[in-house]
């Protein structure tokens, strides 16, 4: 069973923009911010840089094919990305109580979750300043799944940053960090 075309978002455009024998297509939101780019193989001759408003507005059928496959991935990555927030939800539901509990411990620390633009997977941001930052640190070490037998473990990344330390966590890590830190003390 095959689907029927997305359609481009209400307000969003495309840009093509030709290069030598290709064109760069770049899906644009409402505000003009980039949230897909494709490429189309062999640019048609004549083919211009210019924006469209619907895919009624390229002539070529290959062009339009490019650009219909680059709003079908933006809806498919979205998708994706919806799901992978929905899976963590449910693993952590009481991820706000998590966070208010993780902030009691580490003061001032700075808590966020993102989507990672490759994987699609949730990632779990906490940012500390100063003192704070040696208690994040610490907190972090002493959860057994930060370190293999050699070394960090892989998905979990720090910075530092002047006096900001910051800790990232993929999807798979922040939720077995915070599976650990519920059964804390």
């Amino acid at each position: 069973m095959t689907s029927s075309p997305k359609p481009l978002p209400d307000q969003w455009t495309i840009n093509l923009h030709p290069v030598a024998n290709l064109t760069i297509l770049t899906l644009l939101d409402d505000a003009g911010v980039q949230r897909e780019i494709g490429f189309s193989p062999l640019t048609p001759p004549g083919t211009t840089d210019r924006t469209v408003g619907a895919l009624s507005e390229i002539a070529d059928p290959g062009l339009r094919a490019s650009a219909q496959k680059l709003i079908s991935t933006f809806y498919e990555r979205t998708a994706r990305a919806q799901a992978n927030a929905d899976a963590f939800g449910a693993a952590v539901p009481d991820q706000r109580h998590l966070f208010d509990r993780l902030r009691s411990v580490v003061p001032g620390c700075l808590i966020e979750l993102d989507v990672d633009d490759e994987t699609l997977a949730v990632i779990l941001k906490m940012t500390a300043t100063g003192s704070a930052a040696g208690a994040l640190l610490s907190l972090v070490a002493r959860w057994p799944g930060s370190i293999t037998a050699d070394g960090q473990a892989d998905g979990i990344t720090q910075d530092l940053d002047g006096g900001d330390l910051t800790m990232r966590l993929d999807h798979a890590h922040a939720d077995d960090f915070l599976t650990w830190f519920r059964s804390q003390p």
